[in-house]
């Protein structure tokens, strides 16, 4: 069983910003004033036709599926996975997703800035997901370190995001994780972005998530892989997480033995029917959209805080 070790910017203080920080979809004013402002999009691209059928299809057969310990194999075998673009359910409740998209153009090291640029504004959060992210903010902002690569930026960091997903709004924390750490070694022209799924609001971690993303003849693929309903408490702070009544009562030791006690159930009954097909429709929008003008905003921004 892998287990996720939080890292310091885990249990550094939640930003200011999280608790004051006003949300709202797309944009305002004074967003307007952002360097990058013109590449807004008042809306999302809309899904390839493959995601479609994905949709329509419904869940894919459970054989089809595989859990995280499969997973550096099965994205190092050559070719394609029988579901590529899909959900379905393990038999011991695991939820498993599996996006690919193409993405002309495009480079791995791309993807690589993008996760170490992003997160510490929300603003450029919105550039990925205009109709569904919300806000944004980091627990280490490492923007302005410029001895630092960008993998640096964003391992062993976490971004706090409120997004929807399939119509309701998710307080999360992205807490990435060395890819090494699950096994993936380093590949010439591949890039793996590797992230433990909790809530933001709890120490409560619920998935994993792995983007593959390896070179193509005219850009580049990004393979993503979801294992949801995985259910784990984290030893973090209190500093770490919103001043509620719930929060500070999980962090203490009757607390945290309740949370280690109730997590599965806790997390199983949060998980709704729909999850895997919502999950399989966010990730293929924010990804295509992306994907379409992030060749420009590289260009534009790379080296930039």
């Amino acid at each position: 069983m892998i287990k996720y070790e939080p890292s310091p910017a885990d249990k550094a203080p939640l930003p200011p910003s999280y608790v004051s920080e006003a949300r709202y979809l797309k944009y305002r004013e004074a967003d307007a004033a952002k360097p990058y402002a013109k590449y807004f999009r008042t809306t999302t691209r809309p899904v390839r036709d493959e995601i479609v059928y994905a949709l329509t299809a419904g869940m894919s057969p459970t054989e089809y599926g595989y859990p995280l310990t499969d997973a550096v194999d099965r994205l190092a075998a050559p070719g394609y996975d029988n579901l590529e673009t899909g959900w379905t359910k393990l038999e011991n409740g695991v939820i498993f997703v599996a996006v690919h998209t193409p993405m002309p153009g495009v480079t791995p090291e791309m993807w690589d800035w993008w996760f170490g640029w992003h997160g510490s504004e929300t603003a450029r959060y919105k550039l990925w997901y205009p109709d569904a992210h919300q806000f944004s903010a980091v627990g280490e902002n490492r923007s302005h370190n410029r001895e630092l690569t960008d993998r640096q930026r964003y391992i062993d960091n976490v971004s706090y995001v409120d997004e929807y997903i399939g119509g309701v709004l998710q307080p999360l924390a992205i807490r990435f994780l060395d890819p090494r750490k699950l096994g993936f070694p380093d590949i010439p022209g591949t890039t793996h972005i590797c992230a433990r799924v909790s809530l933001s609001s709890l120490p409560v971690a619920f998935g994993w998530l792995i983007h593959q993303v390896r070179a193509t003849a005219d850009g580049a693929e990004m393979r993503s892989r979801f294992f949801l309903n995985t259910p784990a408490t984290l030893a973090l702070p209190r500093r770490a997480l919103p001043p509620t009544t719930a929060a500070r009562f999980l962090t203490t030791q009757p607390g945290r033995l309740l949370a280690k006690a109730a997590a599965k159930p806790a997390v199983n009954h949060l998980m709704p029917a729909t999850l895997g097909a919502d999950m399989v429709h966010h990730c293929a929008a924010e990804m295509n959209h992306l994907a379409g003008f992030l060749p420009q905003l590289h260009e534009e921004f790379v080296g930039s805080p």
